[in-house]
């Protein structure tokens, strides 16, 4: 007998009580997700010391919600933050990932949409138009360059796979798209980029993907 997936506790940030009550809503349908509570940007870091939540939903018309992306990527944990834009503007949305927000999501999106962004997001992947995370990549890329050595020393670090499964994630595939490609489980596919965030010392996707380009490792085979 299985045990059922665990739910994924989410906060919801904004200072607009319907903006609040609609996400509340959407999230109760689906069993997999539950809201553990709501904030202002004033009491939220109490709010998220008292519920420890997976996500954190954000309007991002609230004042500070970048800071509130940048001040949790320096924790370096959970939770990680979705946020919700007025307006689907490019250069708006490469801030807010450079900032540490993991998901985009124009107030477009459907509810569909949403529970989609919050799943994805819980499960170490960035949410947002393939367009906006290139352009974070390539300025991320542009920020430093490595020395001879140490690219010689980053591809010592990853296997042949390891080197593929880094190239397929700089171009921008999903983790389904990666198993697709390679033939092989998507769960091997999160076991691989788990070994390779753990080697090349990066949070998540996008980090891995900058460091990628920097170094410019060679493609396997």
């Amino acid at each position: 007998m299985t045990s059922a997936a665990p739910v994924i506790r989410a906060v919801v940030v904004s200072d607009d009580r319907l903006f609040c009550e609609g996400l509340r809503r959407i999230c109760a349908t689906d069993p997999s997700l539950t809201v553990v509570g709501e904030a202002n940007l004033g009491v939220v870091r109490e709010v998220l010391r008292t519920t420890l939540p997976h996500i954190v939903v954000a309007d991002a018309r609230v004042d500070g919600a970048l800071g509130l992306c940048k001040e949790l990527q320096r924790e370096d944990t959970r939770p990680w933050v979705v946020l919700v834009a007025a307006e689907a503007d490019d250069d708006w949305a490469v801030r807010a990932l450079e900032a540490g927000a993991r998901g985009i999501l124009p107030k477009t999106a459907t509810a569909e949409d949403l529970v989609k962004a919050i799943r994805v997001v819980h499960e170490g992947q960035i949410w947002a138009r393939k367009q906006t995370v290139a352009r974070v990549v390539t300025k991320l890329a542009t920020l430093s360059r490595m020395t001879h050595a140490a690219e010689a020393l980053l591809a010592q670090r990853l296997s042949p796979r390891e080197q593929e499964i880094a190239r397929h994630v700089a171009s921008g595939l999903s983790n389904q798209e990666i198993a697709d490609r390679l033939s092989i489980s998507e769960a091997t596919v999160k076991a691989h980029l788990t070994h390779i965030f753990q080697k090349l010392g990066v949070r998540d996707r996008t980090q891995l993907a900058a460091h990628y380009h920097r170094t410019q490792l060679p493609s396997a085979g």
